[in-house]
């Protein structure tokens, strides 16, 4: 009798364990799963124009994407995502109507981030901006 009432204690630990485990690893997933964390529109017009916006990576998170979806406009654009002195990201590109630029997962621990987006051309430029980040589980 002994032996069983030591066993069903054993396993029920056991269970207990198992569960907070995989409870754990869920909540750290959806975290962590990649998400929005700065989106707005732009829309410049012909010679030097420019648009700052600052960010937070959220903690936990390590990862960081920057995705532009160009509506119309033929211009010479430049993004680039700094922290500090330090430049983690930068993309030009000479534009001529619609396109989507999406940059490779930069490492961006959580913190804070400028994103600054410059166009210089004769013609205009509108477009979607959106910064996404994600946990390292994903």
């Amino acid at each position: 009798m002994k032996n069983s009432k030591g066993m069903s204690r054993t396993l029920i630990a056991g269970v207990l364990i198992i569960v907070v485990i995989v409870a754990s690893i869920g909540v750290y997933a959806l975290v962590t799963y990649p998400r929005a964390i700065l989106s707005f529109t732009v829309s410049f017009t012909a010679g030097f124009d420019f648009q700052h916006k600052e960010f937070d990576v959220p903690f936990l998170d390590s990862w960081a994407q920057l995705e532009i979806d160009v509506v119309s406009g033929t211009t010479l654009w430049l993004a680039r995502i700094q922290s500090g002195n330090a430049t983690l990201l930068s993309h030009a590109e000479s534009q001529l109507g619609q396109t989507t630029y999406k940059s490779d997962w930069i490492q961006a621990v959580s913190g804070r981030y400028n994103l600054t987006l410059v166009a210089i051309g004769f013609g205009s430029l509108e477009a979607n901006v959106q910064v996404t980040s994600k946990g390292g589980f994903w």
